[in-house]
């Protein structure tokens, strides 16, 4: 395993068994700055977490890719905002 390929299965690994949201969101970012190089703090987390795994794992299927994506973007920040949890 070259060392790039070690770089992105140990900051995916840290977003996916994150314990708290700031832990998932640092090792997202993490991730996207090893992909995407470093300009990709400048653009939005969930942009470049899209493109991350676009680049990660990429389908030939569109519906396929945006499950893909929409996954992605969930374990890299969750809680998701727009979800209440019920009391």
């Amino acid at each position: 395993m070259n060392r790039y390929t070690e770089l992105v299965n140990t900051r995916y690994e840290a977003m996916m068994f994150a314990k708290t949201a700031p832990e998932a969101r640092k090792a997202a970012h993490e991730l996207v700055r090893v992909v995407l190089g470093d300009n990709a703090p400048n653009r939005p987390l969930e942009e470049a977490l899209r493109e991350t795994c676009r680049r990660l794992r990429p389908s030939e299927d569109p519906r396929e890719q945006a499950r893909y994506e929409a996954e992605f973007v969930e374990l890299g920040i969750w809680p998701n905002s727009t979800q209440k949890v019920a009391a």
